[in-house]
């Protein structure tokens, strides 16, 4: 009985030491797990350091090597380069505008109202600045620049009006290609009488003609024959005539009336004995049959355009 009592608790004894080793063992293993997790995370964090010691240094190796200085100096040239270019650029800018300005009078940039201008101040620097000149285009609507070329002196000159896909100096040699829309000259003699001669078909006997209203009290006549009309009437100093052609069953009387209507609104310049104007009803491309002639003093001024409504717009605004 004793023994089986002493068989019993060396068994009991046996079980408590056995629990306990396994106690010591698991608590073993999980101090070394918790010191391997320690570890482990110790090395991911020096491997961490060595990954960015590496890349640290693998830049300044990169950025020390020759290639790379070279991209950078070319990167820092190419940004230095852009940064002058833009520079030279607004530079470049500041002096074309200077250079505009300073050229104005000869290739003046803008609108036609503002290049005229300009023209007009070129042209009376050198023909004197009493000099008279159109002050508009005469242009409703224009689909090109205003260019403007002239020849002569203050006693006798002739410029050239034209429209130009290119905004062109004055006087440029590759206008005289250009067909004018308008031409305007002037001429001085040597006496009055003498420039009044030069005005011809003046003071028409108009005697027994037809008569036909042109509006605003103006009466005007009509001489047929030949199968050619002309319809005249005088305003002021002024002799107008307007020529159809009635075989081609062409009317005077409509353009007339516009014609007296237009100078309504528009005065022509005031001739010192006589000025005469005549007008076609049809115009061909290019020509300039709508003309208009007038004396001052000894001087003859002759205004010959494409357009009736141009023609006397720009005569009106001679200044």
């Amino acid at each position: 009985m004793k023994r089986k009592f002493n068989l019993m608790a060396g068994a009991v004894i046996l079980a408590m030491l056995l629990t306990g080793c396994g106690s010591s063992t698991t608590s073993s293993q999980k101090d070394t797990s918790s010191s391997s997790s320690v570890k482990t995370a110790k090395q991911h964090s020096n491997a961490k350091k060595t990954a960015k010691q590496a890349v640290s240094q693998s830049s300044q190796s990169i950025s020390s090597s020759p290639t790379a200085q070279s991209s950078s100096s070319a990167q820092s040239s190419t940004s230095q380069s852009s940064s002058t270019a833009s520079s030279s650029a607004a530079g470049s800018t500041t002096n074309s505008l200077t250079g505009q300005t300073k050229s104005s009078a000869v290739n003046p940039t803008g609108s036609d109202v503002q290049r005229l201008k300009a023209f007009n101040q070129s042209m009376r620097s050198k023909l004197g600045k009493n000099v008279l000149l159109p002050t508009t285009s005469g242009l409703s609507t224009s689909n090109g620049h205003l260019n403007v070329r002239y020849s002569g002196n203050a006693d006798s000159y002739t410029i050239y009006y034209s429209v130009g896909y290119t905004a062109k100096s004055l006087n440029d040699a590759t206008l005289s290609s250009q067909i004018p829309y308008l031409v305007f000259n002037k001429k001085t003699y040597a006496s009055q009488s003498a420039a009044a001669q030069a005005i011809r078909n003046y003071d028409l006997d108009t005697s027994g003609l037809a008569t036909v209203d042109l509006g605003h009290g103006i009466k005007g006549t009509i001489d047929a024959g030949a199968g050619q009309r002309y319809l005249t009437w005088k305003e002021g100093k002024w002799q107008l005539t307007v020529h159809a052609a009635a075989v081609n069953g062409e009317d005077p009387l409509p353009t007339a009336q516009h014609i007296v209507a237009l100078l309504e609104q528009y005065y022509l310049p005031a001739p010192d004995d006589r000025g005469t104007g005549t007008f076609e009803v049809s115009v061909g491309d290019g020509e300039r049959p709508q003309v208009l002639t007038w004396m001052r003093g000894n001087v003859v001024y002759t205004m010959e355009a494409h357009s009736t409504d141009t023609l006397v717009q720009m005569a009106a605004s001679l200044k």
